[in-house]
């Protein structure tokens, strides 16, 4: 059964929630070394965020085939794309160069592990901010009064929460830090 407009407005939002979600636990696991001890496994835990991050943000803006790719979900395209490159200081060609680089990221290391030999580090900072302008954009323009009742549904609410996020992984990364080494 085909999903109501309501139920994508609310998934493109909940998509947006995954993503802010996993960056929040991905830039508080990152800076530094990994941790002792366990060191792969904080290897692996941040290279999932990561990983993670990248398949959301496909989702929503990467890959026009997504179900919640924005091409699909909002009424007006032009506005939309016109609205999004400004916002990221970006022109179409740029955000097209970046779309490129996070779909490369998710093709050739995340859903497959192709020839190249080496990754490029990602910029997520126009991730973030594309995420952002998406939430704000759907619940600005998309959305009814009540379609979006239970998950964040302003630019606010969607900041609160991965502030919420980042605030629950230095709480967690902290205990970890002062836990007696394991032997």
């Amino acid at each position: 059964m085909p999903l109501t407009r309501r139920d994508q407005l609310r998934r493109v939002t909940l998509v947006c929630c995954h993503f802010m979600r996993n960056l929040a636990y991905y830039r508080v696991a990152h800076p530094g070394e990994p941790r002792s001890p366990n060191r792969d496994f904080w290897v692996t835990v941040d290279g999932n965020f990561l990983d993670q991050c990248v398949l959301e943000w496909c989702k929503l803006l990467g890959d026009e085939r997504a179900q919640h790719h924005w091409s699909k979900i909002v009424s007006d395209k032009a506005t939309f794309e016109q609205e999004l490159v400004a916002h990221l200081n970006m022109n179409a060609a740029a955000f097209q160069d970046y779309r490129n680089e996070m779909r490369e990221y998710r093709d050739k290391f995340v859903a497959h592990l192709d020839d190249l030999r080496v990754m490029q580090v990602l910029r997520l900072d126009n991730a973030r901010a594309s995420v952002e302008f998406y939430h704000a954009y759907v619940a600005g323009n998309e959305a009814q009064a009540g379609d979006l009742a239970g998950v964040p549904a302003t630019a606010a609410q969607l900041r609160q929460y991965s502030d919420q996020c980042t605030a629950e992984a230095t709480r967690v990364y902290r205990h970890i830090d002062q836990s007696p080494p394991v032997c």
